[in-house]
């Protein structure tokens, strides 16, 4: 089968995501798409706890059959490599096919990344949407990166992670701008009414699932 992996923090998880994960799932005929939240993001200065990130993920995806939730990365803790994650997952996983799906400003910095050739060898692909003025290419890449990259033609949504966040302090609503089930569980647990949620003591859900590489429909909270 062919996996799209789609890594990110999901801090939240919004409709542009949404769109992306469907949108590359069907131009590139991608058997399923794994939303993968990053336990700890190595380029992210701040995250919420990777429990809600996780909760948040599991509903943004519960209905849509081809998207699953991974947890590989939020089990095993620490900051969260991709070149890490695909040994793990093709050892779990031996006849699964994994492309990456990336931003364009992902691409951008990929040869920054741990291992970026390692990457390349063991993706099928890399699969790459960029946000509406985003001009990064695969230009400055090497070749042997370069040709493993594609680009979709998603309609992309001028929507971001970090201003759904700035619209939550300022109090304004998040209704359209993320799924129904995400923003009940936002307002549940009182998400991103400061800006460091990582410091809150308000806990997630307390059921912690078991490591076994395999990603979930659904989780209960």
């Amino acid at each position: 089968m062919d996996v799209g992996l789609f890594g990110g923090s999901f801090d939240p998880p919004h409709i542009a995501h949404l769109i992306v994960a469907e949108t590359v799932r069907e131009q590139f005929g991608l058997g399923q798409v794994w939303w993968m939240p990053a336990h700890t993001p190595p380029h992210k200065a701040e995250a919420s706890p990777p429990q809600h990130r996780l909760a948040m993920t599991q509903r943004a995806t519960a209905s849509n059959p081809a998207f699953a939730v991974c947890r590989e990365e939020i089990e095993r803790g620490g900051a969260s490599y991709t070149v890490e994650t695909l040994r793990r997952l093709q050892e779990h996983h031996p006849d699964t096919r994994f492309s990456l799906v990336l931003g364009g400003d992902s691409l951008a910095g990929f040869p920054s990344w741990r291992e970026p050739e390692e990457i390349a060898r063991r993706a099928a692909q890399l699969l790459v949407y960029r946000r509406p003025g985003e001009t990064a290419g695969d230009d400055d890449l090497p070749s042997h990166i370069a040709e493993h990259v594609r680009f979709a033609d998603a309609p992309l949504l001028n929507v971001s992670a970090t201003d759904l966040r700035a619209r939550r302090r300022r109090g304004r609503s998040l209704r359209y701008l993320v799924p129904a089930p995400v923003r009940a569980y936002i307002e549940k647990h009182d998400l991103y009414r400061t800006t460091n949620d990582e410091r809150q003591t308000a806990k997630g859900p307390s059921r912690t699932p078991s490591s076994d590489f395999r990603p979930s429909r659904r989780e209960s909270s």
